[in-house]
């Protein structure tokens, strides 16, 4: 068998970015070229099963130049039934952004910026000079997170045929790849200049499977980790414009994920309407209502929170069966339990 990474390198990527946020205390982070949010969608469910006291993200940005890419990851992104079923404490909001990464967003005030795998895609000379400068110079999180490859692990991948005349790189749209020394060099010139603390960290050293010829010379990936220290820097180049457009990027989708108290109290207004005499109602009701639709917006999941809540033995929601009909589950509020004041919600997207 071939030598492999464990868990594969996407999620070690992943994992180390989520871990140094959570460890950092993030509650908002912006993804520079985040691309079908496949990160995003990974800190979605971090930011779902915090339990360590830490404040949970709250806000999530995301900036592409392809529409096509946000539009994949807005359909990644969006609440699903689970959500519903398993609703947050704390609420979530997630907007996606078209247009030039190098540009700042306006109105977008993030505690900490990721880049990730998206140097290495752009100029050398031009694009990295532009990305750094928006990120560090212009946005100027309290933590900014950068992951690129490093070429020297390609040694260990026989087909790249590192250190020859036709060595390539590990995608046709690389348009380089750094040494460890080369990306200390740029991370420590950045930190300088712009008042930055960094740690320079590898991803993915060791491979399982792997024989006596693997070269160890880092991770597979290597990430520098930027903490703010110092006052911004006046810089000419840091509000220059854009490699792809002169404009900002410009909001195309945001999604908002529901809270437990929203639901709650939509539903209660709604079950108002739909009750019987006997204060019982069903889905069916509910889903007459257009509030309830915009909410939930797949009945499955106005079911599942139905279910869930109902089955909690703390919550007012209780379940029953109707005498009329023995297959459809009824649902009625505790009298005696006092219910809250119906939340102002507006449907995501």
């Amino acid at each position: 068998m071939a030598p492999y990474f464990f868990p594969p390198m996407w999620e070690q990527r992943r994992i180390c970015i989520a871990r140094v946020l959570r460890d950092y205390g993030a509650e908002s982070v912006l993804e520079v070229g985040c691309g079908e949010g496949n990160i995003l969608s990974f800190l979605v469910s971090e930011a779902a099963t915090a339990s360590d006291g830490r404040a949970p993200i709250t806000r999530l940005y995301g900036v592409d130049v392809r529409k096509d890419s946000l539009d994949a990851a807005r359909d990644r992104l969006v609440p699903d039934v689970h959500d519903y079923r398993e609703a947050r404490s704390v609420g979530l909001c997630i907007e996606l952004y078209h247009g030039d990464g190098t540009r700042r967003i306006e109105g977008v005030d993030a505690d900490a910026v990721v880049c990730s795998e998206v140097l290495e895609h752009v100029d050398e000379a031009v694009g990295v000079p532009a990305l750094t400068n928006a990120i560090l110079g212009a946005y100027r999180p309290r933590l900014a997170v950068f992951t690129t490859p490093n070429t020297e692990f390609n040694a260990n991948f026989a087909p790249l045929n590192y250190g020859k005349p036709d060595a390539k790189f590990r995608d046709a749209d690389h348009k380089f790849e750094w040494t460890r020394a080369q990306f200390e060099a740029w991370a420590t010139a950045a930190a300088a200049r712009f008042g930055y603390a960094v740690e320079l960290l590898p991803i993915g050293v060791k491979m399982r499977n792997a024989g006596a010829d693997f070269v160890s010379c880092g991770g597979c990936t290597q990430m520098a980790v930027f903490e703010r220290t110092g006052d911004a820097v006046a810089d000419a180049d840091v509000a220059s414009g854009g490699l792809v457009s002169s404009t900002p990027p410009v909001l195309l989708h945001a999604i908002e994920y529901p809270t437990h108290a929203a639901l709650l109290g939509l539903v209660t207004a709604a079950a108002a309407t739909a009750a019987d005499a006997k204060g019982l109602f069903q889905a069916d009701g509910l889903w007459a209502d257009q509030a309830i639709k915009q909410q939930f917006r797949q009945r499955a999941a106005l079911e599942a929170w139905l279910q869930a809540n109902s089955a909690h033995t703390t919550s007012a929601l209780r379940r029953s069966r109707s005498k009329a009909a023995k297959d459809v589950a009824c649902y009625s509020f505790a009298t005696d339990v006092q219910q809250p004041e119906q939340s102002a919600h507006s449907g995501a997207e």
